[in-house]
């Protein structure tokens, strides 16, 4: 016996069904409807090597036309969210789908080109990293290493009467610090357990999102670059957190470290407008019962936690 339902075909058999319990109607100022986590790859393939695009995307659309929907058991014009999982696939063939950004840009842009019903639209896309294999020193042609959990997220939301703004995240991004880290000078009462140090490992994962400048939103043509100034953003973070490779910069607080690498960010990346860091503290904490078990403890030795943590996070704007 087949599991579909057949459609219904008789205007006073619809009528008749039971489709509401309410009494009572009030107002619906908030409303729209989307499809969630559609997973799509897409590969370039050059006679020289090929390219891999993973994502799970998310998207939104918006009219209030669609209220009827809510209120009048009406669906007519309604974009079904089977159709914007289909969307994603057609768009990731159209176009480059290279960067989160660029197709969060371009699935917005469909949809509103596409149902003159829609008065906005919004994509999320999180990338999934693939690195490049290296076999014996070389990189590979067509071989990858997926990373994690580290993601590359890009989001668009698009009216039809704006410009889309865009807005980009590094998510998940793990760093560890086995020195060149302490934490001293602050607050201390009868409730404060916590003694100073001028030497402890530093770790966090973080999430960093930032935003454009207004003519940057307004480019709808993909002439942006996004993939590179994501690269500029992440090698700035990287330095600002960790220093130079020989010998590193010391850290006062987190605080301090990561207002340090938005500025720094800021400087490098005319275009970006301000960037929202968070780090949640992973730590390590000195397994100091090495003294008795016969051991001594040099720095060399910690129980890895994240349950409590700190939770820091700031927003630096030009």
């Amino acid at each position: 016996m087949s599991g579909r339902i057949a459609p219904v075909t008789d205007a006073a058999e619809a009528q008749a069904k039971l489709t509401k319990l309410r009494t009572q109607d009030f107002s619906l100022p908030v409303h729209s409807h989307g499809k969630a986590k559609v997973r799509v790859m897409k590969v370039v393939r050059t006679e020289a090597k090929h390219f891999c695009y993973e994502y799970s995307v998310d998207t939104t659309l918006y009219s209030p036309t669609y209220e009827r929907v809510f209120t009048a058991d009406d669906n007519t014009d309604l974009v079904a969210t089977d159709t914007q999982k289909n969307t994603v696939y057609v768009v990731a063939k159209r176009t480059k789908a290279d960067s989160p950004e660029q197709f969060a840009v371009d699935l917005c842009k469909h949809f509103l080109s596409e149902y003159s019903i829609l008065t906005g639209a919004e994509a999320l896309v999180r990338q999934v990293v693939w690195e490049r294999a290296v076999v014996d020193g070389s990189d590979h042609d067509h071989g990858w290493i997926k990373r994690g959990p580290e993601m590359n997220v890009g989001h668009c939301k698009f009216d039809r009467d704006d410009v889309p703004v865009v807005t980009s995240k590094l998510q998940g991004y793990t760093i560890f610090k086995s020195t060149q880290s302490g934490f001293a000078n602050y607050l201390q009462d009868k409730y404060t357990l916590l003694p100073p140090c001028e030497e402890r490992c530093l770790s966090t994962e973080m999430d960093a999102t930032w935003t454009y400048a207004r003519d940057i939103d307004g480019d709808c043509g993909g002439s942006f670059d996004y993939s590179s100034l994501r690269t500029t953003v992440v090698s700035e973070l990287t330095k600002g957190i960790f220093g130079p490779a020989s010998g590193g910069v010391f850290s006062v607080s987190l605080q301090a470290t990561i207002y340090d690498a938005g500025c720094m960010v800021l400087t490098a990346c005319p275009d970006v407008k301000n960037i929202k860091i968070e780090t949640p503290n992973k730590h390590y904490l000195p397994y100091r019962q090495l003294e008795t078990l016969g051991e001594t403890f040099e720095d060399d030795v910690f129980t890895p936690t994240d349950e409590p943590s700190g939770t820091i996070q700031c927003i630096v704007e030009r």
